[in-house]
């Protein structure tokens, strides 16, 4: 199995989210990380700097889901990633902690996605106050940027193999991870230096 990146690509794509079309990236499955070459890895920098950032990415892999207006006839689902300001690549470990915005599915009439909300295995088209509650858009409707959570608190950090760090860590979203960190001898960072910052911002240290 192993775990999979996905790249970003310059194309985007339209989606209809509380009835107002945004413009957000798309997402093409990459290579595994056990399978990066130098090549690949110039790849995966050129995809960090492609601008401007999307606000959120959508995976071109299809997931089969319900309509809640049929919910015995599975339709093509794309999930929908909230995306941080240059990053260029995410895994589909967890998904690197980005949030998941619901899922998009075209309309057949317009070929334009639509976002929808999953609750319980159905599929439910996201409105317009909807979209306000969740925080998807903003109150004129324009989407709104989620990335990675925020480190709050860390509770350790230690020796892990010959140049990396391991840190015992809690997220903003209430989720506790050991996030691993590249670091030069064996220089650990302190814990305060991992607070406020996101998952993606202490990979190396210094």
């Amino acid at each position: 199995m192993g775990v999979n990146t996905f790249l970003l690509d310059r194309r985007t794509t339209a989606l209809v989210i509380g009835g107002r079309k945004q413009t957000i990236g798309t997402l093409r499955r990459f290579f595994k990380v056990t399978e990066l070459d130098s090549k690949r890895a110039g790849e995966l920098e050129a995809a960090g700097r492609i601008a401007p950032s999307p606000v959120a990415a959508l995976v071109m892999e299809i997931t089969e889901l319900p309509l809640a207006g049929a919910p015995d006839t599975p339709v093509a689902a794309h999930l929908v990633l909230g995306w941080d300001e240059g990053r260029g690549s995410v895994t589909d470990f967890g998904w690197d902690h980005l949030p998941r915005l619901g899922y998009a599915v075209r309309n057949s009439e317009t070929g334009v996605y639509v976002l929808h909300e999953e609750r319980e295995g159905v599929l439910h088209q996201i409105g317009p106050k909807l979209a306000l509650e969740l925080g998807l858009v903003d109150a004129a409707g324009r989407i709104v940027r989620h990335g990675q959570p925020r480190i709050t608190s860390c509770r350790s950090v230690s020796r892990y193999i010959a140049g990396y760090a391991e840190a015992d860590c809690t997220l903003e979203s209430g989720a506790d991870d050991r996030l691993l960190i590249a670091i030069a001898g064996d220089m650990l960072p302190p814990e305060a230096w991992l607070i406020g910052k996101r998952p993606m911002d202490v990979e190396r240290y210094p």
